[in-house]
């Protein structure tokens, strides 16, 4: 029974997670939408066939793919050196730690839920099969194999991480030690590739090409090898194949093994981050937000600038800099990256293209910030003065990670693109103008619906309302980016009449959402 009761369980939890989805009209929709943006996706190809195309080099796709892995990877891996990683929900912890199955087991269990959820993780890379196939020419089954390259790499990830707290959480000297090396061995290989790039200029793209194709990246730890693996599977080389898939099994095999080595009893090193889990998890359904988990850097105390409305922003200063190392958020910084990578190869279709599929990939990862978390305090609601203008400055200290985002973002594609100057200034206002768009349009949900139990249907108004606030700047700025009008840049235009249409939408959006400080809702 024992030996059985492993499977059973994951049997049975993948059958209620079908009846839940089934009985749940908002999941149920959700998913048919997404299935249905998934098939249209596929079949969108084949409405305007085209003959005698040229596809670009599907080495730039495999050089690409390998790098979304790396970075994957080594940004998943970090959670070893602070609270380690989690394969287990507080349910595990609490009914299967206490069963008298053995540690292995319950072990396999949590890497098998974690595979699962690592695929499911990586579902957005269907959703590019449209671009993909008509710039590389690419079957929706490769697209699959770099679906399972990611959730391998995700996976892996996850299991390095706990590998690593595991061996350093109880050891500082050795944490440094693996710290270091961590960072060395990302400086170096971003000082080699660097170094490579700059001796010719004028090739950097074909160069890039190169060095993402070349073994020294193929042979870097799991994003490397399974960057190789999908690759292989994309052109099949078999070799390629092999050799990728060999050490991506050789090292589960060996990392598996030496977590049961270093504490057959494993469970009290993996509670913390359970209970951390649960607890954010348990946040979120509550309408609550975790601000930070270990030591914060008090630094200095006390509000010293700010009066009314004002102090909110001087607040979050403070609290930004005490919550967090760096100037942006690492899946901000994921994005970036891939839209960059995604820019490499469609440069020819020009940087409106490139910068629409920037904005879908923002929309999916932008929040309300530091907003949020006051809305869920009295604070906001007692000063006594305008709502709007309380918002306003609720919502100002985000501007300058925006700000960094969209210069970083626009420098590198001006870099690629050839763009000029003033291009770049006014691209990266267009930029700021969405990102303050779409944080009116999560207000404004709010001010709608107010706490709606449906996290599901509440993501597709969300995305339904952005689509429509969004409309009225792309049209009329498309339609005088037609007229034969030039000032300043072929782009200039365009962008700053969507830019001003965008800020007034914004503006009327967060007046129509000011009475959510009205009065404080009861949960």
């Amino acid at each position: 029974m024992k030996s059985n009761a492993i499977s059973y369980l994951l049997v049975k939890q993948f059958k209620n997670t079908l009846k839940e989805i089934v009985k749940s009209p908002a999941k149920l929709i959700y998913g048919i939408f997404m299935i249905g943006i998934l098939v249209l996706n596929a079949v969108i190809k084949y409405i305007e066939p085209s003959t005698g195309q040229e596809y670009r080099d599907i080495r730039e796709l495999i050089a690409g793919i390998s790098a979304l892995y790396i970075l994957m990877f080594f940004l998943l891996i970090y959670n070893g050196f602070k609270n380690g990683a989690t394969m287990f929900k507080m349910s595990d912890v609490n009914l299967l730690f206490s069963s008298p199955l053995k540690p292995s087991k319950i072990l396999y269990y949590g890497l098998v839920k974690q595979l699962g959820t690592s695929l499911l993780l990586g579902f957005f890379i269907l959703y590019q099969y449209g671009w993909a196939s008509m710039v590389f020419g690419i079957g929706i089954l490769d697209l699959l194999w770099i679906l399972i390259g990611y959730g391998i790499t995700v996976f892996l990830a996850q299991l390095t991480a706990m590998l690593i707290y595991f061996f350093t959480s109880y050891n500082e000297k050795r944490k440094k030690i693996v710290l270091y090396s961590y960072y060395a061995i990302i400086l170096a290989y971003v000082l080699g590739i660097s170094f490579y790039l700059l001796q010719d200029k004028e090739n950097l793209i074909e160069n890039l090409v190169k060095v993402g194709n070349s073994w020294a990246i193929r042979l870097l730890p799991v994003g490397g090898w399974a960057g190789n693996m999908a690759g292989g599977l994309v052109t099949n080389d078999l070799l390629s194949i092999v050799i990728g898939l060999f050490l991506l099994v050789f090292y589960f095999f060996l990392a598996t093994f030496l977590v049961m080595k270093s504490n057959q009893d494993f469970y009290e090193d993996v509670l913390q981050a359970s209970e951390e889990q649960a607890t954010v998890l348990l946040a979120k359904k509550e309408g609550r937000t975790i601000e930070s988990w270990g030591k914060i850097k008090k630094g200095q105390t006390g509000l010293t600038q700010g009066f009314g409305a004002s102090v909110f922003y001087h607040k979050h200063k403070i609290e930004n800099r005490r919550s967090r190392k760096l100037l942006m958020n690492p899946m901000s910084f994921l994005f970036l990256v891939i839209v960059i990578v995604f820019s490499l190869f469609v440069k020819n279709m020009g940087i409106t293209s490139i910068f629409f599929y920037a904005t879908y990939m923002q929309i999916i990862s932008i929040s309300m910030g530091r907003l949020a978390k006051e809305l869920d305090k009295p604070y906001i609601y007692m000063i006594p003065e305008n709502s709007l203008k309380k918002i306003i400055y609720a919502i100002a200290e985000s501007f300058s990670e925006y700000l960094i985002e969209a210069l970083l973002l626009f420098i590198a594609l001006g870099f690629i693109m050839k763009l000029s100057p003033w291009d770049i200034v006014v691209l990266v206002i267009a930029r700021l103008s969405f990102s303050y768009l779409i944080l009116s349009a999560n207000l404004l949900l709010r001010r709608i619906f107010g706490s709606f139990s449906s996290r599901t249907l509440l993501f597709l108004m969300y995305m339904l309302l952005v689509l429509i606030m969004s409309i009225p700047g792309t049209v009329v700025g498309i339609i005088i980016g037609s007229l034969p009008i030039t000032v300043i840049s072929a782009y200039f235009l365009t962008f700053l009449t969507m830019s001003v249409i965008n800020i007034l939408i914004t503006l009327l959006s967060l007046t129509i959402s000011k009475n959510v400080l009205d009065k404080a809702e009861l949960r």
